[in-house]
């Protein structure tokens, strides 16, 4: 038995990074959820409010983010490897992030039109979130991971279908856009919106890592 082994036995785990690691859970799905409002917002001072308020979540998770990272470097028992809890951190962090990045484009673009099918891909977004949620809030229980395998399958299904959804959109903007700088923009938010889904699945596949080191 190694020195850290024994001491792990010894020394109660550090469980304070549970309710953080669900509270960023939390910010992804607020964030989600006013992403696919600004989809639906016609009124362009609600828009602003949301635009506001995905900043403001950005930079809760960018404060969560870093304390995160301190308390990892000092916990004596986390509760799965370190560099594990640094990547899903990240991880976490990127979601928010690019879903925040995503929203200025809309606000510095001003796309003339939003196609509908962005409001799909957003929907699809919020889902996912909610999956994030749900894998995050069982990291408590990774002895029994079934509900984490389960929610983590459905993000890989979403995001196939976010390619799908993604390469039809793209096929449509070619085939009616005109105007080549609409469609410049129109083309990088949607990008944009699939890097979404990408940071989504790279939370899933970290947390699948580390459900395979405890195993």
């Amino acid at each position: 038995m190694s020195v850290n082994t024994f001491f792990q036995k010894l020394v109660p785990v550090d469980k304070k990074f549970f309710p953080m690691y669900e509270h960023f859970s939390e910010l992804i799905v607020k964030a989600a959820t006013a992403h696919l409002m600004i989809f639906n917002q016609e009124d362009s001072t609600l828009q602003k409010e949301l635009f506001k308020q995905l900043r403001t979540l950005r930079e809760i998770g960018d404060d969560l983010s870093e304390k995160l990272f301190e308390d990892i470097d000092k916990s004596f028992v986390p509760p799965f490897d370190r560099e594990d809890m640094n990547l899903l951190t990240t991880k976490l962090y990127e979601v928010i992030k690019q879903i925040n990045g995503v929203s200025q484009r809309i606000k510095l673009y001003r796309p003339k039109e939003i196609p509908v099918e962005y409001k799909d891909f957003a929907q699809l977004i919020l889902r996912a979130g909610e999956q994030v949620k749900l894998v995050v809030t069982e990291l408590r229980s990774l002895k029994k991971p079934n509900k984490i395998l389960k929610a983590c399958k459905r993000i890989n299904e979403m995001e196939d279908e976010a390619d799908d959804l993604y390469h039809a959109t793209i096929s449509n903007l070619f085939k009616k856009e005109k105007d080549a700088i609409e469609l410049i923009k129109q083309k990088e938010i949607l990008e944009n919106m699939e890097g979404i889904m990408d940071c989504i699945k790279g939370v899933s596949d970290i947390i699948k890592t580390i459900i395979l080191k405890e195993s």
